[in-house]
């Protein structure tokens, strides 16, 4: 494995002399995905290099306003055969483990394309050419930011500055993660100066919410159980409470984060019905050392210490939630 976290313009180098590039990112994409991919998109058309951005899933709606957004394509078998073999490179940016692109997973192992890893993840898998990889910093979009600064010809535009906002307020919860530091803001506040709106962003990505989320969210507010003498809160929602108000699973962005809100709550649990093939989606939160990152590496999924997360087959949500009852007690053996 190529693993650096320094070599910068090196990766420059092959970016700049690739033709045909893919963008990546792993299934239910967030913020730092969406606008770490578009960053790099972005960086491309700057530089007169065609690159496509392609994911298994769609642009979450509270994301759909970014530029070039609506040029993210969804990953089609067909469609994309030809792309990915005239492709000279791939970058996968925000994951660490190739089975994380689900259907894509074999065309980019197949591919005769260079690819790079752009990641903030513990752990990564060896399957990529090169990794730039830190994972003690707050979003993969810093790490897009100190590898556009490595390039003494780039020229920050109000698309990219846009995009690494994105990525990094909502990777850093609005700037109140534990690896937020004096360095992020100061990303942060070059990217204001190159045209990022701080209001107008908040705006669109948090204040967006249709009226059957919001209803939705107050069924998981009711549905909430605090467990292990009130250091965990548990926040279920079933496949009834989505049709019930016409919603689904993708819907809950930013609903774990309210279970930490309860005093003595340590480690929060939001667990999800897909309702595809009896799959059922967690996502955990904790405070302090709590790792819950070990938890969800343990199911087949992958974060962060304090934010992590996974999707996994039950037979039904009674299970599921015991399951992740079960494992969340390790934390406090």
């Amino acid at each position: 494995m190529n693993y650096s976290n320094t070599l910068q313009t090196d990766l420059i180098k092959i970016i700049k002399k690739s033709q045909n590039i893919i963008i990546t990112s792993h299934t239910n994409p967030d913020g730092d995905a969406i606008g770490s991919m578009l960053a790099v998109h972005h960086y491309c058309n700057l530089l007169g290099i065609n690159s496509q951005c392609i994911i298994v899933d769609n642009v979450p709606k509270n994301l759909q306003f970014l530029n070039g957004a609506e040029k993210i394509e969804v990953y089609n078998k067909q469609r994309h055969k030809q792309l990915f073999s005239k492709s000279d490179l791939i970058v996968l940016v925000d994951l660490n483990d190739i089975a994380r692109v689900r259907d894509m997973e074999v065309p980019i192992k197949e591919s005769k394309a260079y690819k790079i890893v752009i990641d903030h993840h513990i752990n990564p898998k060896d399957f990529a050419d090169y990794y730039f990889v830190n994972n003690n910093i707050a979003a993969t979009g810093e790490l897009i930011w100190q590898l556009f600064m490595s390039d003494p010809d780039f020229k920050l535009n109000r698309n990219i500055a846009e995009a690494l906002y994105a990525a990094i307020v909502t990777d850093t919860g609005n700037f109140h993660y534990p690896r937020t530091t004096a360095k992020t803001h100061n990303i942060i506040s070059q990217l204001i100066e190159a045209g990022a709106d701080p209001t107008e962003l908040y705006e669109k990505i948090y204040n967006q919410s249709s009226f059957n989320v919001i209803k939705l969210l107050g069924i998981a507010l009711s549905n909430l159980k605090l467990l292990y003498n009130g250091r965990v809160c548990l926040m279920p929602l079933s496949s009834v409470d989505f049709r019930n108000t016409h919603t689904s699973f993708r819907d809950t962005e930013f609903f774990v984060e309210r279970t930490l809100s309860i005093e003595g709550v340590s480690v929060g649990i939001l667990i999800t019905e897909v309702l595809e093939k009896g799959q059922f989606k967690v996502s955990l939160r904790s405070k302090e050392d709590y790792n819950v990152a070990s938890i969800a590496q343990f199911i087949g999924g992958g974060g962060h210490i304090n934010a992590a997360g996974a999707t996994f087959q039950s037979s039904d949500l009674n299970s599921a939630i015991e399951t992740i009852i079960r494992l969340i007690g390790k934390l406090f053996e």
